[in-house]
């Protein structure tokens, strides 16, 4: 069997009960007979468990630009449209208020109630039919990983937040019904924890259904977290008393752990890079394509049309002459155009002078010794994608004028030539469009809900980053080029030489991860988001010379024309007005919004 399918439509048996106060939402109360009495029966909530935790956020909502929020966030790329808010999201001071934590919350105590429901019932459970006591225990791991990888999310967003393991009922006492905040400290100390005895429980990956969690996922979320945790520790600070940040003289301790996971992980071998194509870019973009590669740790499973599939290719789907539905949702800025080098060591911020001259330019000179990783992200003027063209023109300068309308002027390289593109999408914003994560190779766009990529949730070029990251913290420098130069040999980027920096060390996370979830918070437990996060973004606008077949080009330097604000409160979403007004032992609001 190629992948599960996870069972959304099993109905279980019960009665509700007294909602948890951190969550006003009806719960189910899961009935031990209904669930418990036999192995397939567990397993069918247990993968409802999975099918509810939210491993991207989101991948396949039905609105284009949620699928990206999270870059949409980090600044790698913007909404193409304009009426998704008027702030659309790139200013956090009307994004992110005291009443409301935006596009980004994340509350999940229903989640959280319903795993802790379901790891005492089954931990309650004897004589279940045709599942032997090992058995129990690998379930029991997997719904205590979901549960951590819940908290995760969550503390990364909320710092402190409390810290609940077995389900509330109207009978408990108010002072632990009406639960306080765990400290940030004490969520990811948790998730170490658990991590470190689900690896001893969980299976290996050989006798682990594809989309399961196995050991090396419990590695995998151990590496990332303490990563995150050791940051705050160094870069951020304490505050309420510890209920947010960390000594900094434990910043060590969590560098070690995040180190030492990630070294488990490549110590095994049982991942590796992935290196199926000659080609460097289409290799890099087929990371993602070619599904349960050897760089492949965790993925949420995708099936498609009438299954479980998603829309990440129909609002993707770059213009060109294949279009048949919505498309290019997700604009990149040319800042994340110029992050990627040259093969030849030039820097990709060389763009811009270039760009800036009276030079009429021809992208696909421009971009021909680009970083391959760059032709497999990123879709640009002139270029090709599934045997179309991409482009992005404003107008064209044809016998003397120059013609804005959607007019054919002439025959171009095979194709009809119109004064102004008619895919009017790429001339908004920024003039990019999102390859990363599409597959061309299907020839036309896929309707919406039809898709069946999966989401890598961790890949072995990750758990590299996390070593690297970890290791030069530690004073191993040596060892952090090892780890990047691996990554860049892949790429076909030449290795890095002498000493290398930290600087280094996050260029290539950024380049090596752009626009998979990661950017955006690394900014934030790096606290580098006031001032990453507080400047324009910018894009082009192009003129087609007719007789020179080259671009006329303007940076635009605020792209999306709009303010860009990140400040030091949002470095925490707040908890909000309403869930404290719930329950007041939620309190203190974290810093710079109000009670």
């Amino acid at each position: 069997m190629k992948k599960i399918v996870y069972i959304l439509t099993f109905i279980l048996l019960g009665v509700s009960c007294t909602d948890s106060l951190l969550d006003r939402e009806p719960l189910d109360k899961i009935s031990e007979t209904a669930v418990f009495s036999s192995a397939s029966l567990v397993d069918a909530n247990l993968l409802d468990l999975y099918a509810d935790t939210q491993f991207r956020m989101p991948f396949d909502y039905g609105a284009g630009y949620l699928s990206v929020i999270v870059p949409y966030m980090g600044g790698e790329l913007v909404s193409r449209g304009g009426w998704f808010g008027a702030e659309n999201w790139v200013d956090h001071t009307a994004a992110v208020t005291e009443s409301t934590t935006g596009v980004l919350s994340y509350w999940a105590y229903k989640h959280v109630r319903n795993i802790n429901e379901f790891i005492l019932k089954l931990e309650e459970a004897t004589d279940v039919e045709d599942l032997e006591d090992d058995q129990k225990q690998v379930k029991l791991a997997e719904a205590r990983f979901l549960r951590a990888y819940t908290y995760f999310e969550m503390v990364k967003r909320y710092g402190g937040v409390p810290l609940i393991t077995k389900p509330q009922s109207q009978d408990l006492p108010e002072d632990e019904l009406f639960v306080s905040r765990n400290s940030e400290k004490e969520i990811y100390d948790f998730i170490a924890s658990e991590m470190d005895e689900l690896v001893d429980i969980l299976p290996a990956p050989s006798n682990t259904e594809n989309g399961r969690i196995h050991k090396y996922v419990a590695l995998a979320l151990k590496s990332r977290a303490m990563l995150y945790a050791a940051s705050v520790a160094e870069y951020g600070e304490q505050q309420l008393d510890g209920l947010l940040g960390f000594p900094s003289s434990e910043a060590a301790a969590y560098w070690q752990k995040s180190y030492d996971a990630s070294k488990k992980i490549v110590a095994d071998n049982v991942y590796s890079l992935y290196n199926g194509d000659a080609d460097k870019a289409k290799n890099f973009q087929n990371i993602f394509l070619d599904e349960g590669n050897a760089e492949t740790i965790f993925a949420k499973i995708y099936n498609g049309k009438d299954v479980v599939g998603h829309s990440f290719d129909f609002y993707h789907w770059p213009g060109c002459d294949s279009r048949v539905g919505w498309g290019s949702e997700g604009m990149p800025y040319l800042e994340s155009a110029m992050a990627f080098d040259y093969i030849d060591g030039r820097k990709g911020t060389e763009d811009l002078t270039v760009l800036n001259s009276n030079e009429l330019i021809d992208f696909n000179e421009l971009y021909q010794d680009k970083d391959p990783r760059f032709h497999a992200c990123i879709n640009y003027p002139g270029g090709t994608f599934s045997g179309c063209k991409i482009y992005a023109h404003t107008g064209t300068y044809y016998n003397g004028e120059t013609i804005t309308s959607v007019t054919k002027i002439g025959e171009y390289d095979g194709e009809a030539w119109y004064g102004k593109s008619g895919w009017s999408r790429f001339q908004i914003k920024t003039g990019f469009g999102l390859k990363k994560f599409l597959d061309e190779d299907n020839g036309v766009q896929v309707k919406a809900g039809e898709s069946d990529t999966d989401w890598l949730v961790y890949r072995y070029a990750e758990t590299l980053l996390n070593l690297a990251e970890a290791a030069f913290e530690l004073g191993k420098p040596d060892e952090a080029k090892d780890c990047i130069n691996e990554l860049r040999r892949r790429a076909g980027m030449p290795e890095v030489t002498g000493t290398i920096t930290m600087d280094e060390i996050r260029h290539e996370r950024f380049v090596e991860l752009m626009f998979e979830d990661h950017r955006y918070w690394d900014l934030i437990r790096w606290r580098t988001a006031v001032q990453e996060l507080s400047y324009e973004r910018s894009g082009i606008k192009l003129y087609f010379d007719w007789d020179t077949k080259k671009y006329d080009v303007m940076v635009k330097e605020n792209a999306e024309n709009r303010l860009r604000t990140f400040e030091e409160k949002h470095y925490y979403l707040p908890i909000s007005l309403t869930r404290i007004s719930n329950n007041s032992n939620l309190a203190p609001e974290n810093p710079g919004y109000s009670d």
